[in-house]
């Protein structure tokens, strides 16, 4: 008799019908016995397919698949197993599975180092206990996460740039992806023209949301950059944040009460008429004016003019108060009276329009400095 092939698969119906087959021929030629064969239980194999893509980061997601096959259709059952290691080659198993997915988030750490690869092994198994060989082993280097840095200004900023002499913030709060622990380094580098001695540029207390933050104090117009750079150890960027600091600026009018009319229309006054400046915008100096002893801003100027009746020219009536008021009992009826404001800061301009002019602008764009109104008394 031929000897019995292991395996774990139970003796197939196919057994019994060759035994059958080699008993009928052994009646006619006078041999007896039987032959037993059994169908052999073939292996599985696998693959492993990975599921995501780009290059594995510390702190990442990963997801792989088993690809999965039996010669004899047998179910199949996976085990999963994943391995981080750092630089010395310390590794540490910290995820198993036995679902066709599986997976992993790499740790930004191992025994305290970063991660630096990992791997991800796969065996398999079918129901009658045969084992896939050899078992899918893939190996994957893990990279680091650069650190990121976030850095703003905040400021007596104007259309983008800032005067000189007057304060800005910088202020800069760095992460990590990993996790890693960042710090910063400031660096300044100042317009041409500005002299050491005469600039700022110093830590303010850490805010309380998080981060740093330094103050700096202009002395010159230019361009100024100020430089941060977050490290995480292992790897560093630098984030460069331009200042633009310019002149200081003329004043401009804002809103008036009450609006002054159309080119060539008069305002009819019949009874006393406040005429007032609402708003002054200005990189200094400002209305409504800011808290007394603030020790870098002020408060704009106002100058205020009456052209009385018949009158070539402009006679200025108040400094200093941002109204005036006009009362109709000091004219007749039918008198025409124009009313002028101009406004003013610290550095004491003048305003280049001719006097029948009646509004004008230093800069020949929409920043007005002077505002008239065409009035008649009724």
């Amino acid at each position: 008799m031929a000897s019995r092939l292991h395996h774990d698969r139970p003796v197939s119906g196919l057994v019994h019908h060759v035994c059958a087959a080699v008993v009928a021929a052994g009646a006619s030629t006078g041999a007896a016995g039987c032959f037993y064969g059994e169908v052999i239980n073939e292996r599985p194999s696998a693959e492993i397919e990975r599921v995501d893509t780009g290059v594995p980061a510390r702190g990442g997601s990963l997801s792989f698949r088993a690809l999965m096959d039996d010669p004899d259709r047998d179910r199949v059952t996976p085990s999963w197993r994943f391995e981080a290691c750092n630089a010395q080659a310390i590794c540490a198993a910290d995820e198993t599975g036995a679902d066709q997915m599986f997976y992993v988030t790499v740790p930004s750490l191992v025994d305290g180092l970063p991660t630096v690869r990992v791997v991800v092994s796969l065996g398999v198994q079918d129901e009658y206990g045969a084992i896939g060989v050899p078992q899918q082993r893939l190996e994957l280097d893990v990279i680091n996460n650069a650190p990121s840095v976030v850095v703003q200004r905040r400021g007596r900023e104007l259309d983008g740039a800032f005067p000189p002499d007057v304060p800005i913030t910088i202020s800069a709060r760095g992460g990590d992806a990993d996790g890693d622990a960042v710090t910063l380094a400031w660096e300044l580098f100042p317009a041409r023209d500005s002299v050491p001695a005469d600039r700022r540029f110093e830590a303010l207390p850490d805010p309380s949301s998080g981060g740093e933050e330094r103050l700096l104090l202009p002395d010159v117009d230019g361009e100024w950059i100020v430089r941060v750079t977050v490290s995480d150890a292992i790897d560093a960027r630098a984030v460069d944040l331009p200042i633009l600091v310019v002149p200081d600026q003329p004043p401009c009018l804002g809103a008036s009460d009450p609006a002054p009319p159309p080119v060539g229309a008069m305002l009819v006054v019949d009874q006393p008429r406040r005429f007032s400046v609402l708003v002054v915008e200005d990189d200094l100096d400002l209305f409504p004016a800011p808290p007394p002893g603030d020790p870098y801003l002020g408060a704009a100027g106002f100058r205020w003019y009456l052209r009385a009746p018949g009158a070539a020219a402009f006679t200025q009536v108040d400094t200093g108060v941002a109204a005036l008021e006009l009362d109709p009992a000091h004219f007749d009826p039918g008198d025409r009276v124009d009313v002028r404001v101009e406004i003013d800061d610290r550095l004491g301009r003048t305003i280049p329009c001719a006097d029948g002019v009646a509004t004008c602008s230093i800069g020949q764009d929409a920043c007005l400095q002077r505002q008239s109104w065409a009035v008649e008394v009724r």
